[in-house]
C-alpha cells in the first residue's frame, strides 16, 4: 500500500507540473508523422499525463466466440467482451511522456484491458497490463531526422490506430487489419522525419526490429528468435490541401520463423515462413465530411528443400465515412456524427490452400458531448463466405479522455 501511495503521489505531482511548466511541442511540424496515440502526448511538457477510459456494452451475439476472433486472430476484438451473451466491458490507457532536453524525449503507453480468456495476470476480472510504447526519441537534425529506440507500435500503415478504443469511429477493430502480420508492436529502432510547407508536406517513418515468429500477437517476443530482423516503413504526402488530405504508402518484410526439420512435414513449421506486405491509406476531410480508408496486401512465402513451395496471400480493405452535424449544445450534445464502415478480409489458409472471406458492414451514430466525451452506438453485420455464423452485434461505448 505504501508503494502504491508513493506512485500515486509521483503521478499527481507530475500532473500538476504538466499544467504549470511549458515546454517545446514534440510535434512542431504540422505534417510530421505521429504514433497511433499521438493526440495523447501533444503537447509534451516536463511531465505529461494523458489517457482515456472506455465503458462498453455489447449485445447478444450467439456465435461470436466461434468466429476465429472475427478474422484478425489473437487477441481478437479485445475492446469488446469475448462472450456470446450481452456483456459489459471496459479498457483504460495512459500516456506518460517527458521532454528531457531540446532534442530528447521519452514516453510510455500503458493499457489495462480485459484478457479475451477472461483471466488476467494483473488482478481479478481478467485484467491484463499491456505495454505498447516505451521508447526514447532524439532529434538528430531539425524535423528532418529523428531516431527512437525501444518498444513501439508497428509503423506499417494506419490500422494500428484502431486498437486505441477511445479514438475510434467504431468500437470494432476492422477485419482488414488481419491482412498484415505485424499490426501489433515491435522492439527495435525507428527513424522518422518530415518536410513542412505552407499547404503541402511530406513525412516518412522506417523501423528495424526483432520481428515476429507467428502470424498473430503470440509471435511478439522479447528478442529475435530467428536471426532475421523485420523491416517496416511508410511514406506519406499532404498534396496541397493542408492537413485535410493525407495519402500514405507502406511496405514491410521479414521472416516469421525458420524451417523446423523435426516438425511434421505437412505442417507450416516445416517450411521457412517469409512475408511481404504492401499498403495504401487515405485520410481526407471536406468540411463536415471525413473519409478514412486503407488497403493491405500481403503474402507468406513458404519454402522447403523437400516440399513444394507455396504462397499464402491475404488482402484487406476498409473504408469508413462520417459526417459531423453541429447541434449547438442542445440537450447537452455538441454534435451528432452519423457513420458508415465497409470492411473486407480475404485470407488463404495453409491446410486447405483455400481462402476465407470476411465482410462487415457497420452503421451507427456518435454523440459528441463536450470536447472529451463521446457516446458511440453501432451495429455490425458480419458475414463469413465459407460458413454461416450468427455473430452480428450491437455495441454501445462511452469514452472520456483527458
Amino acid at each position: 500500500m505504501r508503494t502504491f501511495n508513493k506512485i500515486f503521489m509521483v503521478l499527481a505531482v507530475g500532473f500538476l507540473l504538466s499544467n504549470t511548466l511549458q515546454a517545446q511541442d514534440i510535434y512542431e511540424d504540422t505534417y510530421q508523422w505521429r504514433i497511433p496515440g499521438g493526440q495523447y502526448i501533444d503537447p509534451v511538457s516536463f511531465f505529461s499525463l494523458h489517457g482515456y477510459v472506455n465503458a462498453v456494452f455489447a449485445g447478444d451475439s450467439p456465435e461470436w466466440k466461434q468466429g476465429n476472433f472475427n478474422g484478425i486472430d489473437k487477441p481478437g476484438q479485445i475492446i469488446l467482451p469475448n462472450s456470446n451473451v450481452s456483456s459489459f466491458s471496459n479498457d483504460e490507457a495512459l500516456w506518460i511522456s517527458s521532454e528531457i532536453g531540446e532534442r530528447a524525449s521519452v514516453m510510455m503507453e500503458l493499457h489495462l484491458v480485459n484478457d479475451p480468456s477472461g483471466n488476467g495476470a494483473a488482478g481479478p476480472g481478467g485484467l491484463t497490463f499491456v505495454l505498447t510504447e516505451a521508447n526514447l526519441r532524439y532529434k538528430l537534425y531539425k524535423n528532418y531526422l529523428s531516431i527512437s529506440a525501444g518498444t513501439f507500435w508497428s509503423v506499417f500503415g494506419i490500422q494500428n490506430q484502431d486498437w486505441l478504443g477511445a479514438q475510434n469511429l467504431f468500437s470494432t477493430i476492422p477485419l482488414a487489419s488481419g491482412a498484415y502480420v505485424t499490426h501489433f508492436n515491435e522492439r527495435g529502432i525507428r527513424l522518422d522525419g518530415s518536410i513542412n510547407k505552407e499547404n503541402w508536406g511530406f513525412n516518412y517513418v522506417f523501423s528495424v526490429g526483432n520481428g515476429f515468429n507467428a502470424w498473430d500477437v503470440s509471435g511478439y517476443n522479447s528478442f529475435d528468435l530467428n536471426s532475421n530482423k523485420t523491416f517496416n516503413g511508410r511514406v506519406s504526402v499532404f498534396p496541397g490541401l493542408g492537413k485535410d488530405l493525407n495519402i500514405g504508402f507502406s511496405y514491410g518484410q521479414g521472416l516469421l520463423f525458420e524451417q523446423d526439420l523435426e516438425a511434421d512435414p505437412l505442417s507450416k513449421q516445416f517450411f521457412n515462413n517469409e512475408f511481404q506486405a504492401w499498403g495504401m491509406d487515405v485520410v481526407g476531410q471536406w468540411k463536415a465530411l471525413k473519409i478514412r480508408s486503407y488497403m493491405i496486401s500481403s503474402q507468406i512465402m513458404l519454402s522447403s528443400n523437400t516440399q513444394e513451395s507455396r504462397d499464402l496471400p491475404a488482402m484487406g480493405f476498409m473504408t469508413e465515412l462520417s459526417y459531423k452535424i453541429e447541434v449547438g449544445e442542445k440537450l447537452g450534445i455538441d454534435a451528432v456524427i452519423p457513420k458508415f464502415r465497409f470492411d473486407y478480409l480475404d485470407q488463404t489458409h495453409f491446410d486447405t490452400l483455400s481462402s476465407d472471406i470476411y465482410q462487415t458492414i457497420s452503421l451507427g451514430l456518435n454523440f459528441q458531448i463536450q470536447k472529451n466525451y463521446v457516446v458511440s452506438l453501432d451495429y455490425n453485420w458480419i458475414e463469413e463466405k465459407n460458413y454461416k455464423l450468427n455473430n452480428n452485434r450491437l455495441v454501445v461505448r462511452a469514452s472520456a479522455n483527458f
